[in-house]
C-alpha cells in the first residue's frame, strides 16, 4: 500500500479514537458542552470520515483505471495540509466567543478546503483515461 494511502488510515483509526472519547467525556462533563462538541464532530468528521476516504481514495481509485497516483508530491502535502487544518480548527473554534479574533478558525477552515482541492484535483487527474502504449 502506498505510504501516504497508509498515513491516512493511520490518522483516520487515530482520529476515530479521538472523537469517541471526546463524545464520552462530554456525556460526563457538561460544562466545556459546546466547545467539546464541536471537536467531537469535526474530529469524527474530518478526522475519521474523510481521512479515510482520502487515503481508500488515493489507493484505489488510481487503480480503477490502472494508473499511480498524478501527483504523489501534492498528496505528500495534502496529508500535513489536512491534519493541520483539522487539529486547527477543531483547537480554535469557538475562541471569538472568549474574544479573541475568528481569524485562526477562518484559517484552518480555508486551509481544509485547500486540501479537499487538493485530493480533488490530484484524484481527477489520476483517474484520466490510461496511456496507451
Amino acid at each position: 500500500m502506498d505510504p501516504v494511502a497508509k498515513n491516512f488510515i493511520r490518522m483516520s483509526v487515530i482520529y476515530f479514537v479521538i472523537a469517541a472519547v471526546i463524545g464520552a467525556h462530554f456525556m460526563f462533563n457538561r460544562a466545556y458542552h459546546h466547545q467539546l462538541f464541536h471537536a467531537h464532530v469535526h474530529v469524527m468528521l474530518l478526522g475519521w470520515i474523510s481521512m479515510m476516504i482520502y487515503g481508500v481514495g488515493y489507493h484505489i481509485l488510481p487503480r480503477f483505471n490502472g494508473n499511480p497516483v498524478a501527483f504523489p508530491n501534492i498528496a505528500v502535502a495534502h496529508f500535513f495540509v489536512a491534519n493541520i487544518a483539522l487539529v486547527g480548527f477543531a483547537g480554535t473554534w469557538g475562541l471569538y466567543r472568549l474574544g479573541y479574533s475568528k481569524i485562526p478558525e477562518q484559517g484552518f477552515a480555508v486551509l481544509n478546503a485547500i486540501g479537499v482541492i487538493m485530493f480533488a484535483t490530484n484524484i481527477l487527474f489520476s483517474i484520466r483515461k490510461p496511456k496507451e502504449d
